[in-house]
């Protein structure tokens, strides 16, 4: 079977209330909360359906813009717009307490999500995080940024995803993954990417992540050339009293390409937070 359709046997597409989402699992573990980055969507996370639904109720969101879930009503949302937007899909699932996971991007969105709810985050990890830009309301854009929106809107996803997409996995990555890294970023519309790239441009998570005291991880591959490991460790450092850790071999998009070594770093944290739950 390929990973298409692993997907969708292991958690198909669902859409209400304006959201799309997977989800999968109803077990007794704290809920598992994942959140995907700039040039992705909630396929990126098939290997942690597949390793964890059978102990706990497991959750991928399509962030606003992506797959089906509406837009924010604003051109230049700011991290606390989508830390809201997550909490009304998960009061939507019903969801108390959980284990929130972004990757990239997806950092900002689930620390600024903690912020807003801390008694509702069990833990927050933190996987090739996104530093951000810092840029001020109003303030001129980065050249990266402005050639990232430029790709979107002139290049089309297929286009960018021609360019960018192999850069989140490493050259060991087998076919199947990247064809799945890739139709994820071909798959983006073109105005949820650009929003989700002003808020990279505002964005700067360790400013974030002041006075957070949640139970934490933040980890990420060797070999990422997109959030490169000196950058990942300053925002492990930020993150005070969370846990870090290198995976060695892999890449940006390191869930996908190593599903089985990313489950493995990140167990201790769910094991823990379902330690806690049942006391």
């Amino acid at each position: 079977m390929d990973l298409a359709a692993r997907l969708e046997t292991a958690a198909p597409l669902r859409q209400a209330a304006g959201f799309s989402w997977r989800e999968a699992g109803q077990g007794g573990g704290v809920p598992l909360v994942l959140l995907h980055g700039i040039g992705s969507n909630a396929a990126s996370w098939l290997g942690q359906f597949e390793a964890f639904s059978a102990e706990r109720r497991v959750i991928a969101w399509n962030a606003p813009g992506y797959g089906e879930t509406a837009h924010l009503p604003v051109a230049a949302p700011v991290a606390r717009d989508y830390g809201q937007a997550l909490w009304r899909l998960l009061d939507h699932l019903g969801v108390g307490r959980c284990i929130l996971v972004g990757q990239s991007l997806g950092a900002i969105m689930a620390t600024a999500a903690a912020r807003l709810e801390p008694t509702r985050v069990a833990a927050l990890i933190l996987a090739s995080p996104a530093t951000g830009y810092a840029v001020p309301a109003g303030g001129d854009l980065p050249e990266t940024i402005v050639r990232r929106i430029s790709d979107i809107h002139e290049l089309g996803p297929e286009g960018m995803a021609q360019r960018r997409a192999m850069r989140l996995v490493t050259d060991g990555a087998s076919p199947a993954v990247r064809a799945l890294v890739r139709g994820a970023m071909a798959a983006v519309d073109p105005k949820g990417y650009e929003q989700a790239t002003r808020l990279l441009a505002g964005s700067d998570l360790p400013a974030l992540l002041e006075g957070v005291t949640l139970p934490g991880l933040v980890l990420w591959g060797a070999e990422d050339v997109v959030t490169p490991p000196a950058g990942c460790r300053r925002i492990a450092d930020a993150f005070v009293g969370a846990r870090q850790a290198e995976v060695p071999a892999l890449g940006h998009a390191f869930a996908t390409e190593g599903p089985q070594q990313f489950n493995e770093a990140i167990r201790p944290i769910l094991l823990a937070a379902d330690h806690v739950i049942g006391d």
